[in-house]
């Protein structure tokens, strides 16, 4: 069975995978017991504020991971 190509990609954009997730939004998904990672505002947020000198973090993943949603995030925090 071939699915509709116009249904693939409405369902696609319905997602908006591009758009980085607002603080607060009810969508996100806190996975971080399944990554293995901690929280950002806990970790990164405190080293930054607590630091005496400016600070440079690499934060990395694979693409749509949410670190552009993390980011905002953190910014909110900070």
């Amino acid at each position: 069975m071939n699915p509709d190509p116009m249904l693939i990609d409405e369902i696609y954009n319905a997602f908006a995978p591009f758009d980085p997730l607002k603080p607060g939004d009810p969508a996100y998904v806190e996975c971080g017991e399944v990554r293995g990672d901690s929280n950002i505002k806990q970790d990164l947020g405190k080293n930054i504020v607590r630091a005496k000198f400016p600070t440079c973090r690499l934060y990395a993943g694979h693409r749509g991971a949410g670190k552009s949603t993390e980011l905002l995030r953190l910014k909110q925090y900070l």
